[in-house]
């Protein structure tokens, strides 16, 4: 299929392009950035790979004399805030050339950028972006553009020294199964904001355990590759300096090569909170790491009950204060139907974490 690149606005020497999909000299932007800033730094290794996954993908480029020196990619999908569904634009990739940093530029054409792909827009529609609490310039960017903080993110870390195999997981494979674990999850996140499960049944590889025919927990997997330049603050300093040579330690996070399993879509019934252990442990050790990385609304049910049952593991030490922050902006919309998406928890994709 030709990919059509349309010129939809123009400052020389800068001008902005748009097309579906995202050709290799993006993927080639992409894969040279180093993302975040005042916080952790790091690169993402598998990104053609990801970007293979992604739905829906519309690239908006900010070329000077020809040069590609900023890139948005942009998503769009439908998500549900309980028994309502909503177009949503959604920034998946966001980043600028270390050539026009300091100048003011991304500032100004990143709200470019955004205001483009909201005036495209003709219909109801949340705008979405998600930046990391860290990252203080892209935070006012997105915020110049328009667009409000609705929640915060948490990331969670699950480790296991020795991680042990466990016969019960079940790879969930076939349509009727997909069928049954939608049906629960629906459930599961009915009272949240931003549910969408596009990024579930990748490569087969949602899992569950059941008890009595029944399943008892569940979740999808990503696989994940980065490479940690930086961390802020004394304690990233600390890990980065002394954790790369603690024995035991360093197979849980080592910064040059930091490979580990992303979660999402993640079940687990009242009660069950050691199964689902057990079954995070069992898929670590079923692909030889030790580390997994999930994310979840603060304020969600399940996030608390994750995190006050514990028994996370060492990792999660490292990554606790590494927050999120999604802010939205609204077209069409009536202040109940956006006060839905702030007042209720964050269903968060670790899909578009890695």
């Amino acid at each position: 299929m030709k990919v059509i690149k349309k010129l939809i606005f123009e400052e020389p020497p800068f001008s902005i392009f748009s097309q579906r999909g995202i050709p290799q000299t993006a993927i080639d932007f992409l894969n040279s950035i180093k993302w975040g800033s005042e916080g952790a730094v790091y690169e993402h290794k598998n990104t053609e790979q990801i970007i293979k996954e992604i739905q829906n993908p519309t690239l908006l480029s900010i070329e000077e004399n020809g040069v590609i020196v900023g890139i948005a990619v942009f998503c769009n999908n439908n998500v549900n805030v309980g028994d309502k569904t909503f177009n949503c634009n959604y920034i998946r990739y966001f980043s600028s050339s270390p050539l026009i940093r300091g100048r003011g530029l991304m500032k100004y054409f990143g709200k470019k950028v955004m205001e483009l792909i909201q005036n495209d827009e003709l219909k109801k529609t949340v705008f979405l972006g998600f930046v990391e609490s860290g990252n203080i310039s892209s935070y006012k960017v997105v915020k110049n553009a328009g667009y409000r903080k609705i929640g915060t993110v948490k990331t969670i870390g699950f480790s296991r020294f020795f991680p042990k195999k466990n016969k019960e997981i079940i790879q969930i494979n076939t349509k009727k199964g997909r069928q049954e674990v939608l049906s629960l999850l629906k459930v599961h996140y009915f009272t949240h904001a931003l549910v969408q499960f596009n990024s579930l049944f990748i490569n087969d590889d949602y899992y569950v355990i059941r008890k009595n025919g029944e399943i008892v927990v569940g979740c999808q997997l990503h696989k994940a590759h980065w490479t940690v330049k930086n961390m802020g603050g004394i304690t990233g300093k600390i890990i980065m300096n002394v954790v790369p040579y603690l024995p035991l330690v360093n197979q849980l996070f080592n910064p040059k090569k930091f490979k580990f399993l992303a979660f999402e879509g993640v079940y687990c019934k009242e009660g069950y909170e050691r199964t689902l252990h057990t079954l995070f442990s069992g898929l670590l050790a079923s692909h030889k790491l030790k580390s997994s990385l999930i994310w979840m609304g603060e304020t969600s049910e399940h996030y608390i009950s994750l995190v006050t049952y514990g028994k996370l593991g060492f990792l999660n030490n490292f990554v606790n204060n590494s927050d999120v922050y999604t802010l939205a902006a609204f077209k069409e919309m009536n202040s109940t139907e956006e006060k839905s998406f702030e007042e209720n928890p964050i269903y968060a994709s670790a899909f578009d974490y890695i």
